[in-house]
């Protein structure tokens, strides 16, 4: 069973490699991590939230100790965080986490940018995003914020590598945790907008090295932003 989550894309719109062909069912606590993943990474669950685990474990269909598992495997992503005496919480990065995390973008989709082509799963991302960003200027951030993270995992998706895109995934959920607290407090997501629609646009057509030309300085706008945030946040 999958859990959609709350709003915008769901949660199995995300996973790495949806719709691209059936698989074997995964283990419980693997199954359940990566139901939780995919929430996270659509905004469906916030940095700081407590997740309960008698309800969550009801709501997943799975023990509570293949839940414990899967908390587990989140925490050593970074996803979520166990407080003593008070239960497992969401993770909310803070500014070396997000340094740590645009290192690792930059080596992914940089490389995958250089060296890709473009893949079926990168197209559905990729149109996915079209679709997402085709609206006016009254697009919700929300909405807007999910076709930057169907942008960035279409990226990945073009060099064609399970293990990279199963790696993005915990990556963007993290990306997705920092990015909350500008959703709504910010023009993140509009000041990327139409960089993300003519990003789709070259990738659709084949022209990986016009959008590996200008992704560099993508990055490190965005990186500046995120942290400047955390900056005036913690004044």
């Amino acid at each position: 069973m999958r859990v959609p989550a709350r709003g915008g894309v769901t949660g199995e719109d995300l996973a790495p490699g949806a719709g691209d062909g059936e698989s074997a069912p995964a283990p419980a606590p693997v199954a359940a991590a990566a139901q939780l993943r995919q929430r996270i990474a659509a905004a469906g669950l916030v940095p700081g939230e407590r997740l309960g685990e008698v309800a969550l474990a009801a709501e997943l269909q799975v023990s509570r100790n293949s839940l414990r598992e899967a908390f587990t495997m989140l925490a050593s992503e970074g996803l979520v965080e166990r407080r003593p005496h008070r239960g497992v919480f969401v993770a909310a990065p803070g500014p070396e986490d997000v340094r740590g995390l645009y290192r690792t973008r930059r080596v992914i989709q940089l490389g995958a940018l250089e060296h890709g082509e473009l893949t079926p799963g990168a197209a559905r991302h990729l149109r996915c995003a079209q679709d997402l960003l085709s609206g006016g200027p009254d697009t919700p951030a929300r909405v807007l914020g999910d076709a930057n993270h169907r942008v960035h995992v279409g990226i990945v998706d073009l060099a064609g590598a399970p293990e990279l895109t199963r790696l993005m995934a915990s990556v963007q959920a993290r990306v997705r945790l920092a990015f909350h607290p500008m959703d709504e407090q910010t023009r993140l997501h509009v000041q990327f907008a139409d960089r993300n629609r003519w990003i789709v646009e070259r990738l659709l057509v084949g022209d990986l090295p016009a959008v590996h030309a200008m992704f560099g300085g993508y990055l490190d706008e965005a990186e500046h932003f995120v942290l400047a945030h955390l900056a005036a946040a913690g004044d």
